[in-house]
């Protein structure tokens, strides 16, 4: 899964986003006392206004701040039956269709079928619901000024915060229910879809196995029969069946299956049950990423390979050293790691570990060949370094693998430098450590390793990345490796997915009550949409309005098109240049305005991410966005009841 941000622990996060939002809620209450009081001027004048402007004020704070629950239920319950007559369920009908054609062109025999039954029920989802709350919100106070329904409602004695945030609420619980119905028909789509069973018989699919040099007969681990599933959804499975009875079935498509044998007589018959594994929710233990580079000292990027994306730093394949040049490795720092996180009678066969790394080929050589890698794990105190393992890799493939509690290896102790600001070289932990432990004679002499007792100290490790083959680079970011803890609950990762969708269906449904306040029933739509494009692409517009991007800001771009000039050619220095450029620091100031302002919605994007990718979703993330989600609610509701308080219909 791809963090190209990441995510910060939520108190760690919440100071600064709090401060940032007293900071916002401050400034809009001023502008609104400011704006009050000049209408008051004007109305009232100058020695007559104050003390309306008082009781505006105080009537403002009470009807804010004495909501009643039985008034706001009541235009709660009349947008639910005003939204059901506008036939809001079709919505869910329409989900129901594009299930059932779904079935016909999702493919299960594809290499990953649980991430496009996934992709596609998630993306249904989101675009339904979002285009719903969209509709609802944007129309319902423009149709009741229309109808005039809302001159029967404000005759009663009804607030107009209770008229707002009872269309909120309203329109929240039939999103809410419409999302409850849509995710309960997704996880059943999805699963139903992915389940799948193989066919398995002794005489035609299992191949006798001869005993082996160095295997007795009575070894209940011996391998028998070898061989393969059926064909089923495009894949097989390998399967051993050992001498003590047990069937080890081989991981293909990132599930498999468990295979039980009942004998009967001289015959045996295997069944094989649903597909296990299908489904993930794996709880990745994260790493601190830096580089070590050809002149060994620490780097905190690596090569830069050309790739306009500059998500992965790359490494280079080993050549001949020369004196002075050291093997190029991305290193992992891991810290907080202890035993009873990754127990050995649970993970018996050692830590597990998975990666996604790039690939760059400065030739093509054998094309068939994958890239090898080498993984080494060190302890940051001695400087204990060992070799663990080889492997190949491709680019983008998932691979897991396992670092043994145990290993043989030739112990190096290795120092890791740096360099100051100034650019003096430092090191660390300290070099009299190194120099103690190079003299030490278990680590000097070839011997048996201990994970947790000599590479982690004080919760602290590293695995050191490196590329094998020469003129051959590995790229890597810090969420491409990790190790692997024990899965979450499935079912429950699910139901995080749909909370973010939750989470943006309430700020569109609030940006839309917004502006039906004050605006037709189109151009509230419209408005809304608008918002919605600038909350998806909320960092390209503060890289605009900063002048970070390619090619100058809007008026710059525009006009290089005109003159066909490329983006990395400065301009000619003149009058109108730096008219342009003027022109676009100004507008960048009101972009970056405008971008501080709309709500992140592509941060939402994330829930979506983890579940198609198979990742838990942490509580952390569901704390940071939930009172995210109120930070954009509560003071847009504000705004909502300061328009609509002072339209003439609602006094």
């Amino acid at each position: 899964m791809i963090l190209e941000q990441n995510i910060l622990p939520f108190f760690e996060w919440l100071p600064g986003a709090a401060l940032d939002w007293l900071k916002a809620v401050a400034v809009l209450l001023v502008t609104a006392l400011v704006v009050g009081a000049l209408f008051s001027v004007i109305r009232y004048g100058i020695a007559g206004f104050l003390t309306p402007f008082y009781r505006a004020v105080e009537r403002g704070i009470g009807n804010l701040t004495s909501l009643s629950f039985a008034r706001t239920w009541a235009i709660a319950r009349l947008t639910i039956k005003e939204s059901i007559r506008r036939r809001v369920l079709f919505v869910f009908a329409l989900f129901m269709v594009l299930l059932l054609f779904a079935g016909w062109f999702l493919d299960p025999n594809s290499e990953d079928p649980a991430k496009l039954y996934m992709s596609f029920v998630m993306g249904a989802t989101a675009i339904l619901v979002l285009l719903l709350s969209l509709f609802l919100s944007s129309f319902s106070l423009p149709t009741d000024f229309k109808t005039k329904t809302i001159y029967s409602v404000v005759t009663k004695p009804v607030r107009s915060s209770e008229l707002v945030f009872g269309r909120v609420l309203g329109i929240g619980l039939i999103g809410t229910v419409i999302l409850v119905l849509m995710g309960v028909t997704s996880y059943l789509f999805v699963t139903n879809g992915l389940q799948h069973t193989h066919l398995l018989t002794e005489k035609e699919d299992l191949t006798l196995v001869s005993l082996e040099a160095g295997t007795t007969a009575d070894d209940p681990q011996r391998i028998v029969f070898r061989g393969e599933t059926r064909l089923t959804n495009g894949h097989k499975h390998p399967v051993a069946v050992l001498a003590d009875g047990t069937v080890s079935v081989g991981m293909v498509n990132g599930h498999t299956h468990l295979i039980t044998q009942e004998k009967s007589g001289d015959q045996t018959r295997y069944t094989v049950h649903a597909s296990q594994g299908t489904l993930q929710a794996r709880v990745p233990v994260y790493a601190k990423l830096g580089f070590r580079g050809a002149n060994g000292l620490d780097t905190d990027k690596g090569i830069n390979v050309g790739h306009e994306w500059e998500y992965r730093s790359y490494i280079g394949g080993s050549t001949k050293l020369s004196e002075g040049s050291y093997e190029e490795a991305a290193v992992f720092a891991f810290d907080g790691i202890h035993e009873g996180m990754f127990p050995k009678d649970q993970f018996q066969k050692g830590l597990p570990l998975e990666m996604t790394l790039g690939v760059f080929r400065t030739h093509k050589g054998n094309i068939e060949k994958r890239v090898t890698g080498s993984l080494a794990v060190r302890n940051p105190v001695t400087g204990l370094r060992l070799e663990v393992m080889t492997f190949s890799t491709e680019e983008f493939i998932t691979k897991a693998l396992t670092i043994p509690w145990t290993f043989e290896g030739t112990p190096q102790i290795i120092q890791r430098r740096g360099r100051t600001p100034i650019g003096s070289a430092y090191a660390f932990p300290d070099d009299e450590t190194v120099r103690k432990e190079k003299n030490n004679p278990q680590f000097t002499e070839h011997r048996e390793f201990d994970f947790y007792k000599d590479i982690v100290a004080d919760g602290r490790f590293e695995i050191w990345l490196q590329c094998i083959d020469n003129q051959q680079y590995i790229g890597v970011a810090q969420a491409d490796l990790y190790l692997r803890a024990n899965d979450g609950s499935v079912e429950l990762n699910f139901i995080k997915g749909y909370f973010g969708i939750w989470m943006q269906m309430l700020v569109v449904i609030s940006f839309g009550v917004l502006f039906s306040t004050f605006l037709s029933g189109a151009v509230a739509m419209i408005s809304t949409v608008g918002m919605m494009i600038a909350g998806f692409s909320k960092a390209f517009m503060i890289e605009i309005g900063l002048n970070k991007v390619l090619g100058g800001g809007p008026f710059e771009s525009f006009y290089r098109l005109i003159i066909q000039q490329n983006m990395v050619v400065d301009l000619p220095t003149s009058f109108s240049t730096s008219f342009i450029k003027a022109a676009d620091k100004v507008f960048g100031l009101f972009l970056t305005l405008i971008g501080q302002a709309v709500p992140p919605l592509s941060e939402y994007a994330v829930y979506d991410t983890a579940v198609v990718a198979g990742f838990n979703i942490p509580a952390g993330w569901l704390l940071n966005h939930s009172v995210m989600t109120l930070a954009y609610a509560i003071p847009l509701f504000i705004v909502a009841y300061l328009i609509l308080s002072n339209r003439e219909v609602a006094k």
